[in-house]
């Protein structure tokens, strides 16, 4: 994390959580983020020393960044977590030293057992149009996830909560592949409706290599029959076709040029 860079977000939202207000974003790349200062606020604890707690630690850091928050005073710059850290965040905040009627210890329990959900709800939700991944996506289905009991442990809602970010993010890919598949049938579309004028422009075919042998073979014969010098028959044969050289004569006109062929021939016998 780079605690001077800034990030604008493509999208902000605020979701009502029992009746508090949680700000979630979109990152430039599209992953979903939470922001850290209304959680602690909700949460009576201090952001700043929530924030330190996550440069610390290994598994979070790299899911820390500082983005751009409109507020009702104005963009202010906030710490905010990837989504898929949050809940582990919100699995390693401590309550055993609390009483166990504390409001504070009740409101971050509730947070741990229903508040992700909500995040993960709007994360799973259409969002700003990304570009087409380059990856290959699995076809394989993921299992479905059990949600655990109330009474499980920690551990236990982390590990339901990393499976539920690999799901989002595979629904992720494939959305941004099934995009990138419209678009190039779009393209392809494109392309398509040009051929016509495409093979319009396209010289007409000259006459088969095959063709080109027979138009030798009858200029020989000419030339033996009526002593003329095959360059005067082949002359004679450009006139008439409009062609520089028997090389260019049209595929399309070969029933003609051999019928031509055939007529000056039987013409000399």
């Amino acid at each position: 994390m780079n605690d001077d860079q800034e990030l604008i977000p493509i999208e902000q939202h605020t979701l009502n959580f029992y009746g508090k207000p949680i700000i979630v974003v979109r990152l430039p790349d599209g992953r979903p983020g939470v922001v850290l200062r209304f959680l602690c606020e909700n949460l009576h604890i201090d952001t700043n020393a929530q924030v330190q707690r996550v440069q610390r630690s290994e598994a979070m850091a790299e899911d820390l960044f500082f983005t751009r928050v409109e507020t009702s005073g104005g963009a202010q710059r906030m710490a905010t977590l990837v989504l898929r850290s949050t809940a582990y965040w919100f699995a390693t905040i401590d309550t055993r030293r609390m009483e166990k009627d504390d409001p504070r210890r009740l409101a971050i329990v509730q947070y741990q057992r229903e508040a992700v959900d909500v995040l993960y709800t709007w994360a799973a939700a259409p969002q700003a149009r990304e570009a087409p991944s380059t990856k290959l996506v699995p076809s394989e289905p993921f299992v479905e996830l059990i949600r655990p009991a109330a009474e499980a442990s920690l551990a236990e809602w982390h590990e339901y909560y990393v499976r539920m970010a690999a799901v989002l993010e595979w629904q992720m890919e494939v959305e941004a592949w099934h995009e990138g598949i419209e678009d190039r049938l779009e393209g392809l579309e494109a392309i398509t409706g040009l051929i016509p004028e495409i093979l319009e422009r396209l010289p007409a075919p000259i006459i088969t290599p095959a063709h080109q042998h027979k138009v030798k073979y009858y200029v020989s014969q000419l030339s033996q029959a009526t002593g003329q010098h095959s360059v005067t028959i082949y002359s004679a044969l450009y006139t008439a076709f409009n062609v520089p050289r028997y090389q260019e004569l049209l595929e399309a006109e070969w029933e003609q040029i051999e019928r031509w062929l055939q007529s000056q021939l039987e013409r000399k016998r």
